[in-house]
């Protein structure tokens, strides 16, 4: 033991001097104090330099000094090669986008950060492979240089990056690139590669809507905001969320000796070539189509074939809001009916104690129309008001997690930069959204709209007439956009609402037209 110490205090020594002692993979950091997170007049500094509003920080931690003792981290994230071991070893489920490849990865792919992992993913493989994830704090000082500044090199940006921005994206082809080449990345201690590779699951957690919100840590290959690639920027999503960005590397107690890390390539694959070649292929002829789940599901998709061939979801509604209370929400499910589902048009019906409600969906050439017709079951007059999720995550050239080309519809008629507007709550990259007041007096619609990475599409939703008490909201890991409002429904009558998810070829100045013609003819 008396040994050991020596050992662990040499090397510490070691590291303090800027010659970083590593074993297996790992780097071990010394025993340090150091401040972590940032400030709320930090955090105003910071949007003011990086153009969005101070509460978009609100996920970094707060500011203090911290008292961490010596650790070792993975100088590199997970590999899939890594990971393959653990999925063979363990019987643990691959990654889903392996399975799109017969059950591994493109040869090429061996030493890129694994992704598509999960918090929980990411601790079990820890706990396999006899370490733990680090703490927020441990990756921070893993990291920051000796000097405390915005980004790991200093406060300038990019600094040292070399990024890549891939015309072409595909979630089943992760645009990762072979760990410890020195461009995304390296601090003074020799960990590399957290930043521009993936989102680093962290071992911090904090309980949020009923469930278990775990922080991730860096930004990966998807990102490009500045913003989130300083060193106190953090991600906190639901535990169980994967992403073709998710990834994470371990830690382990400095007492501890880091194991050999286990790899394993596979026996059969393909090549990336070949991979993007069979992506290429997909066909993307045809007309807007709807599939809807059908049984007690409200989710439909929507295929957008001049989009390319990813489709976007609706869940609709995810929550009946009746005179005040929820009726219905994403964890509570009335008996429902559907009336119609084909590649056109979808209808259901619900039924409550004091209300009953009819679902249409009608594809356009372009859009689809959502109406729904409430009935009001009692002698009272009641309001009502549903919010659906429309969620683009699974079309990556529209998916737009750091809000860069999101907006929302002013009072004005103007479009506002989402990424400008206030949010809510605790864990700011959910679903918050601004007061309706910061898009102007006398609102008289709810409009979201994304464009396209290459600028060349919109979509977007919107609510008009009849309605009262307007409000707009984002889930900016999902990109699930909501426009709400709530209408009166008189004692033993109906009212209905209109809701549009439009498919633009052009710009917003083009999108400005098609709600002029749809939303003011409600």
């Amino acid at each position: 033991m008396v040994g050991l110490f020596a050992l662990l205090c040499a090397a510490c020594a070691g590291a303090e001097s800027g010659s970083p002692h590593q074993a297996n993979g790992m780097a071990l950091i010394a025993a340090r104090s150091l401040v972590v997170g940032t400030s709320s007049s930090e955090r105003a500094e910071l949007a003011e330099r990086f153009d969005c509003h101070p509460t978009w920080l609100g996920d970094d931690l707060p500011l203090r000094e911290v008292d961490l003792a010596a650790f070792w981290i993975d100088r590199h994230p997970v590999t899939n090669s890594q990971y393959l071991a653990f999925v063979e070893s363990a019987g643990y489920p691959a990654p889903s986008w392996w399975g799109r490849w017969g059950g591994s990865f493109p040869a090429e792919y061996a030493e890129h950060p694994v992704t598509g992992v999960s918090g929980k993913d990411a601790a079990a493989y820890a706990k396999w492979a006899g370490k733990r994830l680090p703490s927020a704090e441990e990756w921070e000082a893993a990291v920051t240089g000796p000097e405390r500044s915005v980004f790991a090199w200093g406060d300038s940006w990019p600094g040292p990056l070399k990024l890549q921005r891939s015309e072409r994206i595909d979630w089943e082809l992760p645009g990762t690139r072979p760990v410890g080449t020195g461009d995304c990345g390296r601090s003074v201690a020799g960990v590399e590669d957290f930043a521009g590779q993936v989102i680093e699951w962290v071992s911090n957690t904090v309980p949020h809507h009923g469930v278990q919100f775990q922080l991730a840590k860096g930004a990966s290959w998807f990102h490009e905001d500045p913003v989130n690639f300083r060193v106190a920027s953090g991600w906190y999503a639901y535990e169980g969320w994967r992403s073709s960005f998710t990834g994470f590397r371990c830690a382990l107690d400095a007492v501890k000796s880091p194991p050999p890390q286990r790899q394993s390539r596979p026996t059969k694959t393909i090549s990336a070539t070949a991979a993007l070649e069979q992506i290429k292929t997909v066909g993307t002829d045809g007309p807007l189509k709807l599939t809807a789940s059908g049984g007690t599901s409200r989710h439909l998709s929507i295929h957008i074939p001049t989009f390319g061939r990813q489709a976007v979801s609706l869940t609709s509604p995810e929550t009946i809001i009746w005179n005040g209370s929820g009726v219905m929400t994403w964890r509570k499910t009335p008996d429902m009916t559907w009336v119609e589902r084909n590649s056109q048009r979808a209808s259901y019906e619900m039924r409550f104690d004091e209300l009953l409600v009819q679902a249409d969906f009608i594809a356009h050439d372009d859009y689809v129309e959502q109406q729904f017709t409430a009935r009001n079951l009692t002698k009272q007059a009641g309001s009502f008001r549903t919010s659906s999720c429309f969620n683009l995550q699974e079309h990556p050239m529209f998916y737009d997690c750091e809000q860069l080309r999101t907006y929302a519809l002013s009072a004005e008629g103007e479009f506002v930069a989402m990424r400008h507007l206030s949010r809510g709550g605790n864990c700011v990259r959910w679903i918050t959204g601004p007061s309706a007041s910061e898009l102007g007096a006398g609102l008289q619609w709810s409009v979201l709209a994304v464009v396209s990475r290459d600028g060349q599409r919109v979509i977007a939703t919107g609510r008009g007439r009849p309605g009262i008490d307007f409000s707009i909201a984002t889930n900016t890991l999902f990109t699930c956009l909501h426009t709400d409002s709530t209408v009166r429904i008189e004692p033993v009558q109906q009212a209905s609402t209109r809701q549009f998810f439009w498919f633009v070829e052009g710009g917003l100045d083009d999108l400005l037209e098609r709600i002029g013609g749809d939303l003011k003819s409600d």
